[in-house]
């Protein structure tokens, strides 16, 4: 009785052994945090935290300056504002990076949010998400076109423009909003690709639409230079180029468990200091200069390794959760700062954006006290927004922000359209 009392006990016990074991094996190997996508074995990756919230700090610094500070001396010139007859010139500014850079961030956790809703939810639920999201993105961008075009009496979506002396093409009214929105539904498809094959995919778009300038019978250049940011043009060969090439490296750091990180740092500075070089040598091509009105190849390479070394900046001064408290307090707030303008990238882009159109089409044009006045309550009242929800842990989807902006967008063009 007792022998066979045993023999049952360590039967079950390797039962129940072998069932932990096969649960185990079953877990996925990456745990990912559902709201924000930045976890890898349960230890945050805070670089691309602070790289994101600083280049929406930057966006919302820059955009809400008064006029007169950004335009006021050479050192001005250059890191806040396009450089003079920017449809023109042959040269780019640090401030020329803005949009590449607003770009990059978005495509950094593009790849690994899908593939992850992949994973927990299967693919179809995934694409429809995605779907959702980007497209939702893409109406918000139609109703910045459409109601402002109302308001001003201008075309809704485009008028025929003369490019070139005797030439008149029909030139889509364009802009970031709705380019963010087409970017993120076109690169639904290129997900499912290597990422080997996706990078060399994404520059050959970008090397095609260069070529295609640089003949002069293509008018492309002409096209893009009577459209804004590239144009529906710049849009399909540089800016989804530059969202897919980001997509790889947030890919690349964030899931692949064969590299350890000191490897995968030396393969982004690699890729860095490629960017710049093709970027160096297309300027030294007659008509290969980086041009952002135009959206050129060079503006696109450069843009990207500014990005890229950038990024390798706060992954050097990158900290550990548990260092935190031993922070001075200049490194701590900095932190929490670009963290909380980092979790909500695209709500800020929205408050922002909504403000500063309301106000041009209310106020008009602004004199330097209102420029100042406005930009301290705008930064205040977001910083403060961000910070509550950093307190809150709050990541509000890119679907839920999309959707609040279109009601918000609605609400007031219903009340705005019949004053103005």
């Amino acid at each position: 009785m007792i022998s066979a009392f045993y023999k049952l006990e360590v039967k079950k016990y390797m039962s129940e052994t072998k069932n932990h074991e096969i649960e185990e094996a079953e877990k996925p190997a990456i745990d990912l945090d559902p709201k924000t996508m930045f976890r890898i074995e349960k230890k945050r990756i805070n670089w691309i935290d602070q790289a994101r919230g600083f280049v929406m700090f930057f966006l919302v610094l820059t955009s809400i300056l008064p006029s007169a500070w950004r335009e006021g001396n050479w050192f001005a010139n250059f890191f806040l504002e396009h450089p003079p007859d920017s449809t023109n010139a042959k040269w780019m500014n640090l401030y020329d990076v803005g949009v590449p850079a607003f770009f990059f961030i978005l495509g950094l956790l593009m790849a690994v949010s899908f593939h992850k809703r992949c994973q927990k939810k299967g693919t179809k639920p995934a694409l429809l998400n995605a779907l959702l999201r980007w497209g939702l993105i893409f109406a918000v961008g139609i109703l910045f076109i459409l109601i402002p075009a109302i308001i001003s009496g201008d075309p809704i979506f485009g008028e025929v423009k003369e490019i070139a002396p005797g030439v008149e093409w029909y030139v889509v009214r364009w802009d970031v909003v709705i380019s963010i929105g087409f970017v993120g539904l076109a690169c639904i498809p290129f997900l499912f690709l290597p990422t080997n094959i996706r990078l060399i995919v994404s520059y050959a778009m970008m090397v095609f639409y260069q070529v295609m300038i640089m003949i002069p019978e293509t008018l492309w250049r002409q096209y893009a230079i009577k459209s804004v940011h590239g144009g529906i043009l710049g849009s399909i060969f540089i800016l989804i180029p530059i969202t897919l090439i980001s997509s790889v490296i947030g890919e690349f750091y964030i899931l692949d468990k064969e590299k350890d990180e000191q490897t995968k740092n030396k393969y982004m500075l690699y890729l860095g200091v490629a960017n710049l070089a093709i970027g160096a040598l297309l300027w030294l091509i007659p008509g290969g200069y980086p041009n952002k009105r135009q959206s050129t190849m060079s503006w696109a390479v450069i843009s990207l390794g500014v990005c890229i070394m950038a990024s390798m900046v706060f992954i050097l001064f990158d900290y550990d959760e548990n260092e935190f408290d031993d922070l001075n307090v200049i490194n701590k707030g900095r932190i929490i700062l670009f963290k909380a303008y980092g979790m909500n990238p695209l709500l800020v882009y929205a408050i922002v954006e909504i403000t500063t159109v309301v106000i041009d089409e209310v106020v008009g044009g602004l004199d330097f006290t209102q420029e100042l006045l406005m930009g301290i309550i705008l930064i205040t009242a977001v910083t403060i927004i961000m910070l509550l929800l950093y307190r809150a842990n709050k990541a509000i989807s890119t679907t839920k922000v999309a959707l609040g902006v279109i009601i918000t967008v609605v609400i007031l063009g219903a009340v705005l359209v019949p004053f103005l």
